[in-house]
């Protein structure tokens, strides 16, 4: 119920599950979004980075996802060839871990792919199937060694030569804007910020980094009002 409440609002990843989450939800356990992320209920994706170590992301509802995802500015053909290259292996291969992912970007050091990887998940254009990754790339490498006590021992160690930041299986984002009609992704990008804002405002709007703001925003709302499904009002103080 949370996370269809969330849909489509920026979040700071670093702050997604220290604070986001557990404000909502009492005694968050982030193995509950690790499973339902897992069975494929939600996913998140990635809106722009943030510094080097941090980056807004929306969660979504699986099944809501194609229509409140907003139209992405980037092309393909823009992007450096590595990342073209792990876009060109998830388009033919599906999901995929981070191994075969190096081996078609052309292999050498795996930190590249890695940046890779995460250029193109803060351009909202692959994602993972879970957060193990994203808490990986957020984890500030200067805190783990300012740490005053040794972390508790891992119930799981991998074997495998993956670096942290890359666990996981990665895959391609479907564009939105193929068959889309801007009027129908309109009104639902409307609709879930009623159902988030309650009183939703020019800068309630402004806030969401929504692309059109809230010019894209004002024709449905006036439409809604017309139908009488909406009212409009001098509510907050200041506004």
């Amino acid at each position: 119920d949370i996370v269809e409440q969330l849909q489509g609002a920026p979040i700071p990843a670093s702050l997604l599950e220290s604070e986001i989450l557990p404000a909502r939800l009492d005694d968050y356990d982030p193995g509950d979004l690790d499973a339902v992320m897992a069975a494929g209920e939600v996913v998140w994706i990635g809106i722009e980075p943030l510094g080097d170590r941090d980056g807004r992301l929306a969660l979504f509802l699986a099944d809501h996802q194609p229509h409140l995802l907003p139209p992405r500015p980037h092309r393909a053909s823009d992007l450096p060839a590595r990342e073209q290259a792990i876009l060109a292996h998830l388009q033919g291969h599906g999901a995929s871990f981070f191994a075969p992912l190096h081996e078609a970007a052309g292999a050498g050091y795996p930190g590249e792919t890695v940046d890779a990887l995460w250029n193109l998940a803060w351009r909202g254009l692959v994602t993972n199937d879970t957060l193990h990754a994203l808490r990986a790339f957020t984890r500030s490498r200067a805190t783990a060694r300012r740490r005053s006590r040794p972390a508790a021992p891992s119930a799981f160690r991998s074997r495998r030569l993956v670096p942290a930041a890359a666990e996981g299986r990665w895959s391609k984002i479907a564009d939105p804007g193929r068959g889309r009609d801007a009027t129908r992704w309109a009104a639902a990008a409307t609709a879930q910020l009623l159902s988030r804002q309650g009183v939703v405002t020019r800068e309630g709007v402004g806030a969401e980094s929504i692309p059109g703001g809230f010019a894209l925003v004002y024709p449905v709302l006036k439409a809604m009002e017309e139908a009488g499904r909406v009212r409009r009002g001098y509510f907050v103080a200041g506004l």
